[in-house]
């Protein structure tokens, strides 16, 4: 079988790696960092601790030594952006779930650019407006409160420790610019939707590479951190028509294929979703679509052997991921403000239908040396 290298060791690489490994697919792991718990993974063939883009080359030479093109995924947008900047290398050397065109990737990632896509595609989106200077910011006479956001990347998430600064003013927004403008960012100013951070709901899919979504599931945010603008702490997968139709119009406006993220809003003003990020890999609770019940991975790693699926797969079940550790501090957070009634917080977790962030019987090792992950983090 031709080798599969997950590029990419936390949350959404190690469910790649055991639901590949589990499959009997030879797999081998690059982590840009020692704390990417997914390297202690018992479904790792081969592990390899990039430096820099030149080891990350090799180590897919090393892949394809003994014939077989490997098959590459990718987990977060630093490990996108590696094969951005060495478009043809990489691809001169494994099949990755990405489509052709690399201006396609870039016209999803970036916050400017998706609400040009959004509005070919006859996708609503909120009103986004890049921040190229105070005085743009003040120009644009917009509403507050707003949204600062970057660019693209999850950089901006690292250094701030917020995935987009909320302005009650116009001069909140400007200052929010300020800083960072100071850091090296660029930004865009979004109007906040009231009530957003309720109504989160996500598409993740693997659109095949005659352009035909295989496999499909989608759900919506529970809980997250941080507190209404951060990543998953808990999701809850639950089939929803109108998201799986808006995100799929959405990246067939870009003739996409490949895995993608599709973040929708409902606006209690209108009633209509409105897209608001598209992640061009898997999201943090990939787990939910990894296992028995859709097997994303493999339905990739088979269309880009060549071995393409009967149709789309769309899960149907009601899964819960769970990240626990993460859950424990925002759900804390919540019940200091009394947003988190107990009997709430307990819910998914007497559920029988969990997915677990990290831990799994077959391959605990990487639950633990996730604890040195997040005492890193902190």
């Amino acid at each position: 079988m031709r080798p599969a290298v997950v590029f990419g060791l936390l949350h959404a690489g190690l469910a790649l790696v055991r639901s590949l490994g589990r499959d009997g697919i030879p797999v081998e792991g690059i982590a840009f960092n020692r704390y990417e718990f997914g390297l202690r993974s018992r479904y790792l063939q081969r592990r390899t601790l990039a430096a820099g883009d030149d080891d990350v080359l090799e180590a897919l030479r090393h892949a394809g030594a003994g014939g077989e093109r490997p098959v590459l995924f990718l987990e977060r947008d630093e490990n996108v952006e590696t094969v951005l900047r060495r478009w043809d290398e990489v691809r001169a050397l494994a099949d990755v779930p990405l489509p052709d065109d690399p201006e396609a990737v870039r016209r999803l990632r970036r916050k400017d650019l998706l609400p040009e896509v959004a509005a070919e595609a006859g996708v609503p989106s909120p009103y986004t407006l890049r921040a190229e200077s105070q005085e743009a910011i003040r120009g644009a006479h917009l509403e507050p409160p707003l949204l600062l956001k970057p660019l693209e990347g999850q950089e901006f998430a690292l250094a701030f420790g917020e995935k987009a600064f909320v302005a009650q003013t116009v001069e909140e927004a400007v200052a929010g610019w300020k800083r960072a403008e100071e850091r090296g960012f660029e930004t865009v100013i979004q109007e906040l939707i009231p009530d957003s951070h309720e109504h989160v709901y996500s598409l993740f899919t693997y659109v095949g590479r005659e352009g035909e979504p295989l496999a499909s599931v989608v759900g919506r945010k529970v809980r997250q951190g941080p507190l209404r603008f951060g990543t998953s702490a808990v999701f809850a997968s639950g089939h929803d028509a109108e998201v799986h139709e808006l995100g799929q119009r959405l990246l067939a406006a870009v003739k996409y294929h490949g895995l993608a993220h599709v973040e929708l809003v409902r606006d209690p003003r209108d009633g209509l979703l409105k897209v608001i990020e598209v992640n061009t890999r898997p999201p943090v609770w990939a787990g939910i679509a990894t296992g028995p019940e859709l097997g994303i991975a493999r339905v990739a790693y088979d269309d880009l052997c060549g071995r393409p699926g009967d149709g789309e797969q769309t899960m149907t079940e009601s899964l819960t991921w769970i990240y626990l550790a993460k859950d424990v501090w925002v759900s804390a957070q919540m019940a200091r403000r009394r947003e988190l009634p107990a009997r709430e917080f307990l819910r998914h977790y007497l559920s029988r239908k969990k997915v677990r962030a990290t831990f799994a019987v077959d391959d605990p090792a990487p639950a633990v040396a996730s604890l040195g992950y997040l005492r890193q983090r902190v």
